[in-house]
């Protein structure tokens, strides 16, 4: 089922592809942790993560079906871009369309501290 919606273009393969990593860690979850049904899984995604939040919400109600986690809300918590400005020497976001420009000085600052992140951070299970 799930290699059939793929192949007739019904949801991009990078997404579905993080939502079958995802749905890995939740099945370990689950089993480590004796849960049957999982309820709502958060997880937190970068703004220089590469992933479209509507192709993966879709996508992981696609990977889901017959599993632990079918019908479950996937809860994302959007990361935004974070650099470290070594002239400022502090933490800046920079502007939207600016690059890896610091906001304050203008100077590149291309260490990123955030906004990269795709972590699975938690699991609702039913009580």
């Amino acid at each position: 089922m799930l290699a059939k919606r793929i192949a007739r273009g019904h949801t991009d393969l990078h997404e579905i592809s993080v939502a079958l990593s995802l749905l890995d860690g939740v099945r370990k979850a689950a089993l480590e942790q004796g849960v049957e049904r999982v309820n709502a899984v958060h997880v937190r995604v970068g703004a220089l993560s590469g992933i479209a939040r509507d192709a993966l919400l879709f996508s992981w109600d696609v990977a889901t079906a017959d599993s632990v986690a079918q019908g479950s809300e996937l809860r994302i918590e959007e990361i935004p871009l974070v650099v470290f400005c070594e002239h400022c020497a502090g933490e800046r976001a920079p502007l939207p369309g600016s690059g890896l420009l610091c906001p304050e000085c203008g100077h590149a600052s291309p260490r990123i501290v955030h906004g990269r992140e795709m972590q699975l951070v938690a699991m609702e299970v039913p009580a």
